[in-house]
């Protein structure tokens, strides 16, 4: 290879093949990179998150991944998955809401995730939030070897484009995030 590089050897074929340009959608972004969400910002103009982190999910639905990101005091995790087609999420950083709060018992979950029904839906702050799935996963942290492992439920409020996911580790008490869905229209990333 370097001695074709350096003009010794034998001449490359040349390819009518174009080359491949370069992802610069979310797919892409590592940490470094800059990912942009037009309009997301509080006073609705762009947000530039600085990547910081990056994770990925596996699941028997497949894979997800998972950036975390910095803009000034505003810290977030954006979440995207290739399972039927480009979807992002993005859910700003704090603690953790309870059960209680989305109006749900253990036993609720329990009975959606044996009946895997996409009919069974919660309410929320006035949207109706319907089953999308649940299973075990396991994320893995970059730089990191073992995974840790949880049992998800997802549920989706599509007129509303907001997410709310139900997360329980092993000896470890419910947690509740609330995500907001965007169009991979109006995320870009600029890299490092």
């Amino acid at each position: 290879m370097f001695r074709s590089l350096f003009g010794k050897g034998k001449k490359r074929r040349s390819s009518n093949k174009a080359p491949e340009a370069a992802d610069e959608s979310i797919r892409s972004a590592g940490v470094g990179d800059v990912v942009v969400i037009s309009g997301y910002s509080p006073s609705f103009d762009d947000a530039y998150f600085l990547v910081e982190s990056t994770a990925r999910y596996e699941s028997p639905a497949g894979k997800s991944h998972e950036l975390m990101g910095v803009d000034g005091d505003r810290r977030v995790a954006i979440e995207w998955s290739d399972y039927e087609g480009l979807f992002i999420s993005v859910r700003e950083l704090g603690p953790p809401l309870g059960l209680s709060a989305i109006g749900l018992t253990e036993d609720d979950l329990v009975h959606m995730d044996e009946s895997h029904s996409i009919e069974s839906s919660i309410e929320y702050q006035g949207g109706t939030y319907f089953y999308r799935n649940s299973h075990e996963m396991r994320y893995y942290r970059e730089g990191q070897g073992e995974p840790d492992g949880f049992y998800g439920w997802e549920f989706l409020d599509n007129e509303n484009g907001k997410v709310i996911s139900v997360v329980k580790g092993d000896e470890a008490p419910f947690e509740v995030y609330t995500s907001s869905a965007v169009s991979p229209d109006i995320v870009s990333v600029y890299k490092r």
